[in-house]
């Protein structure tokens, strides 16, 4: 969704320590991260609605309207992102110029892969702290908002909302989590070669995370995030083949126990549905996977050691 950008001044007395473009292969994990955060974040906030008001969102109904109906939602919902991305990039500017940097706004399409809307600023440099604050604003502020706005009105485009904007931060969070490898002693800025994208300065010392830690952490995301995808796509190949070859209904593990997975049931009037997942086993069989990507990495890294 937004992304923000400086184009400032390097320190010349400094060493580049990291430079971080946004190339086509990053484009497409950010494009596929934010895809299957949607529904981790969907699933989040709804976690976090039951635990403030003590009440579940689940089990989610879905009705099927009728076609001026379902365009009205769409609709609803298309201006209601809309507005949270003006809002998430006018953050990001409005922290900017807090630092005395000048900001442009934009949109654009990474490698005709990733849309997104930008904040930029011309002429700056920052802080580590200052840049996490740029970065990391939008989602803390909209989210806290969101999440008192949801539970006031109880409604699911509040939840929509919430959800596409944590999803559409991925990219932000991506950059904070490459910053905080780093003390707070080094300055973010544009790369020597005027490219875009961001470079990090200071002094070798100031790398506070082994490269080998880093490592693992990356790999028990992207296999966490991987194996969550994976369940859903088979969760809804599931429904889909039920609805196509038997009765639309569908139950995987016991509704009344922790290895609950998904129920799927048809409304008998037959325009709708209830859809009710289990989450905690969602979110072990995600952690496994990414203990088991963890475990791959170290593996084959001994191996080349060896």
């Amino acid at each position: 969704m937004g992304r923000a950008e400086t184009n400032g001044a390097s320190a010349d007395d400094q060493r580049l320590l990291e430079a971080f473009r946004l190339t086509r292969p990053v484009a497409v994990q950010w494009t596929v991260v934010s895809a299957i955060g949607l529904v981790l974040c969907a699933s989040f906030f709804g976690a976090m609605y039951t635990l403030l008001t003590g009440t579940s969102l689940h089990p989610i109904t879905v009705t099927v309207g009728t076609p001026l109906e379902m365009a009205v939602t769409l609709a609803a919902v298309t201006v209601l992102v809309g507005v949270v991305v003006v809002v998430h990039e006018l953050i990001h500017g409005a922290c900017m110029a807090r630092y005395g940097a000048r900001t442009e706004y934009g949109v654009g399409v990474a490698y005709f892969v990733l849309p997104y809307a930008y904040a930029r600023s011309e002429g700056a440099s920052y802080t580590r702290n200052q840049m996490l604050t740029v970065l990391l604003a939008p989602l803390a502020a909209i989210s806290t908002i969101g999440l008192l706005a949801l539970v006031i009105t109880d409604s699911s485009l509040v939840l929509v909302a919430l959800a596409a904007n944590a999803a559409g931060s991925i990219g932000d969070c991506w950059m904070a989590a490459l910053l905080l490898q780093y003390t707070s002693s080094v300055r973010v800025a544009k790369l020597p070669d005027g490219r875009a994208g961001f470079g990090v300065y200071g002094s070798p010392a100031a790398r506070t995370i082994r490269p080998e830690s880093a490592s693992a952490v990356a790999a028990f995301l992207y296999g966490s995030v991987g194996t969550f995808g994976a369940i859903v796509v088979v969760l809804f190949s599931a429904v889909l083949g039920s609805l196509a070859f038997g009765t639309g209904n569908l139950v995987i593990g016991d509704p009344d126990r922790l290895w609950f997975l998904l129920r799927h049931d048809l409304h008998r009037d037959g325009f709708g549905a209830t859809v009710e997942v289990g989450i905690p086993l969602v979110f072990a069989l995600s952690s496994l996977g990414g203990l088991v990507a963890v475990a791959g990495a170290l593996g084959r890294r001994w191996l080349e050691r060896s």
